[in-house]
């Protein structure tokens, strides 16, 4: 496919055609289950290239728009389908070229036709737009997580992303199970009692429903002890995923900041103040903290999580001006776009990588979810070659910290995805979820031989504090709101944003400037006039120099 910045361009038609013949390659070999599954995949992957060459793009569509029309007026003079898809490019700027990469789809063994693809054809007009804006902002605009006030009456006044959110329907299914067991009783009791009275213990039913109370009480037990214990390892894990994110900042600013100290520095400037790189090493530690930067923001672009700013998972939870409903869920998925080609060369529009590079990673034929090792790897890459050409400079302690750095950016790279894949066995969770149901379950009718009609709320209540809990456990086992529980979600825009700022501004412009050592140290100024002249000179713009 071949597209320029806008997205506008055509189907390259010979490379459908080797898509098609590296997919019925893909089909064959393994056993008969394994020949039926790729013959399937390959079948959809070749429909999905069939409707992108027919179908007409909407009108605001960025996705290339097929040459059907083209290659049909052209099929009546006999002109060859190449020349067909390029009759649409007429009166057009000529689109950027590919050239020495290899064609998309890129990765297409006979099981992962679609591995790393967009899930449809085209893409909302601007989507680009707000993913390169995504990857390339220095400023957050909210917290990293859902904050709260110390305050009572506020946190009182809270619903979204709480419990009370989040039990709601259990509550009102409990209270209504208390109210019919309390219309039950009095229909089959054989004595009478009054509205808020309790039951007299010698009716036949009622002394039944002790008897349930009794085991009702040992689950209580039960219950209390596992659930608490439950809801310790989750917020455990919870914690341990979230101070990954963060470790996983610090290495990569730990990586920019070892570039920018070890950076050959040049002349002392015409002043005699201060010093800055050299020019080689101002081109080494830009490039790597940019490759550093665009690592972490391609790990999280193909991560899966319901937080990411761009479509908020179709959450609409206010932190946004511009969030989706959930009828666009689906464009929660950033990844297969930002790291599509034509994503890719959003990121080349904007300066955050060379045509060089993006075909690199093309070139690499690894799926996208690999783009950030790949461009870590690179990182270790030109470090080497600058500590080998001198560019760099610390001798074997320096060599030995910074490539400890980046195996530790990768050991917590892998590490949030293995938090994600070993968070709690399923055997533990049943458990636990058939406890707390059966005490809630069995609480309006355990209750009621003690209480009567007053078991009605305190169920409700009972169901609250339980049923909260584990539902607050089981948002804690999921940090990332991928599963339904939006409002403890660490926000992955955040994280990228806080970032971009440390990798890409702060260490390269502290090191750029390095002032000359005075051999006499500070000195105190001698009197106020003087720290006002002084202060003047340098920051002319404060209030107290113009008013003066």
């Amino acid at each position: 496919m071949v597209g320029d910045g806008d997205g506008a361009g055509v189907v390259d038609v010979e490379a459908q055609v080797r898509v098609d013949d590296e997919l019925d390659d893909g089909v064959g070999g393994g056993g008969e289950d394994e020949q039926q599954c790729g013959a399937h995949h390959a079948s959809r992957a070749k429909e999905y290239l069939r409707a992108a060459a027919e179908q007409p793009a909407a009108a605001d569509c960025r996705c290339p728009r097929g040459p059907a029309g083209a290659a049909a007026a052209a099929a009546a003079d006999g002109a060859p389908p190449r020349r067909a898809a390029a009759a649409v490019l007429d009166g057009a700027p000529p689109p950027p070229s590919f050239d020495g990469a290899p064609p998309a789809p890129l990765y297409l063994p006979g099981n992962d036709a679609f591995r790393g693809l967009p899930s449809t054809p085209g893409w909302r007009a601007g989507r680009f737009n707000e993913l390169t804006d995504w990857a390339t902002n220095e400023a957050s605009n909210r917290p990293v997580v859902c904050e709260y006030r110390p305050d009572g009456v506020w946190l009182w006044t809270k619903w979204r992303g709480t419990v009370l959110e989040m039990t709601i329907l259990p509550v009102v299914v409990t209270m209504a199970l208390g109210a019919a067991v309390d219309g039950g009783a009095h229909a089959l009791a054989a004595s009478a009692w009054p509205f808020w009275g309790v039951p007299p213990v010698e009716d036949p039913l009622i002394r039944q429903l002790s008897g349930l109370g009794a085991l009702w009480e040992y689950n209580l037990t039960l219950c209390t002890f596992i659930l608490t214990f439950f809801t310790q390892q989750a917020y455990a894990h919870y914690t341990s995923v979230y101070f990954t994110t963060r470790r996983l900042q610090g290495r990569i600013n730990d990586v920019c900041l070892l570039l920018a100290v070890g950076a050959r520095r040049g002349d002392v400037a015409a002043d005699g103040a201060s010093s800055g790189y050299a020019d080689e090493a101002k081109r080494l530690v830009t490039l790597g903290s940019r490759l550093a930067r665009l690592s972490h923001t391609f790990f999280w672009a193909s991560t899966r999580t319901l937080s990411n700013g761009v479509a908020d998972g179709g959450v609409a939870d206010g932190d946004e001006v511009d969030d989706l409903g959930f009828a666009n869920k689906e464009e929660d998925a950033i990844g297969p776009k930002l790291l599509s080609p034509e994503g890719l060369q959003g990121l080349v529009d904007v300066g955050q990588l060379t045509r060089n590079e993006r075909d690199a990673l093309l070139a690499t034929r690894l799926p996208p979810s690999q783009y950030a090792f790949i461009l870590l790897e690179w990182v270790g890459q030109y470090a080497m070659a600058g500590l080998e050409a001198g560019t760099l400079r610390g001798g074997p302690g320096f060599e030995a910290e910074l490539f400890k750095q980046l195996t530790q950016v990768r050991a917590e790279l892998f590490s949030i995805s293995d938090f994600a894949a070993g968070r709690m066995p399923l055997a533990y969770v049943q458990l636990v979820q058939v406890l707390v149901d059966s005490l809630v379950l069995l609480a309006p009718l355990a209750l009621y031989a003690q209480l009567g009609r007053l078991a009605i709320p305190l169920c409700g209540l009972l169901t609250l504090f339980f049923k909260g809990l584990l539902e607050l456990s089981k948002s804690f086992l999921d940090p990332f709101g991928n599963e339904g529980f939006p409002g403890q979600n660490i926000r992955v825009d955040v994280l990228v944003s806080e970032l971009n700022f440390g990798a890409q501004s702060r260490w390269s412009a502290a090191g750029a400037v390095l002032p000359t050592r005075d051999a006499d140290g500070p000195k105190p100024t001698d009197t106020g006039i003087r720290y006002q002249s002084d202060l003047c000179a340098a920051w002319p713009e404060v209030d107290e120099c113009r008013a003066a």
